[in-house]
């Protein structure tokens, strides 16, 4: 590939990259605002951790009576605030040791993915596909930390398989393009860079 080319292929990689972190990141932000105006019922003024908000199911397979079903799939919208991390993690930490903590482990977390960025080769698309789905979702839920002073979630999952009954912890966008993106991270460094390890063996030999 001649010198003019892989810049042409570059700038396109970095296009991708933009649009991705944007789109990623408007589409959960837009996402966040309807379930805030739409599914929150009541709203303390002053202490976030009082609220209401409905349930709304969408769609089910199954027996629709859950309780004595053997088998129940079922998606829906469900407002949720969570101040703490993934599953609730944290979320009882008093406000002081809180915010800050979690401020400086995003920002931390966003070093790590750009320096993840820089030394990852522009050949290596999906690598740098997977880092910004994982950035955008970090930045998401950062600027909901920021505005509102916690995560929305707003997506809920429950099931039967049998005796086991669960219900999902609720999330939003942002944590599934983070959850998409380390899965195609790890599909990239235990597939992929396998296969350019091979070519390059190979290419040695020749």
């Amino acid at each position: 590939m001649t010198t003019i080319n892989l810049k042409q292929a570059n700038l396109r990689t970095l296009l991708a990259m933009v649009l991705i972190f944007v789109g990623s990141v408007g589409l959960d932000q837009v996402s966040k605002d309807y379930a805030q105006s739409e599914l929150m019922t009541y709203s303390h003024e002053e202490n976030i951790r009082f609220y209401k908000g409905q349930q709304i199911p969408l769609v089910s397979i199954g027996d629709s009576d859950r309780i004595n079903s053997s088998f129940f799939l079922g998606l829906g919208l469900n407002y949720v605030r969570n101040p703490g991390a993934a599953w609730g993690a944290l979320s009882n930490l008093p406000d002081s040791i809180r915010i800050p903590f979690f401020y400086l482990v995003t920002l931390v977390a966003v070093i790590i993915i750009g320096l993840y960025l820089k030394n990852t080769p522009w050949g290596h698309r999906l690598a740098r596909f997977s880092l910004v789905l994982i950035l955008s979702g970090a930045v998401g839920n950062f600027v909901d930390r920021v505005v509102h002073g916690y995560v929305i979630d707003w997506i809920d999952v429950r099931w039967n398989i049998g005796s086991w009954r669960y219900d999902f912890p609720n999330f939003n966008f942002a944590d599934s393009a983070i959850t998409v993106g380390v899965s195609f991270l790890i599909f990239d460094i235990i597939v992929l860079e396998s296969r350019r390890q091979k070519k390059i063996a190979l290419a040695a030999q020749t």
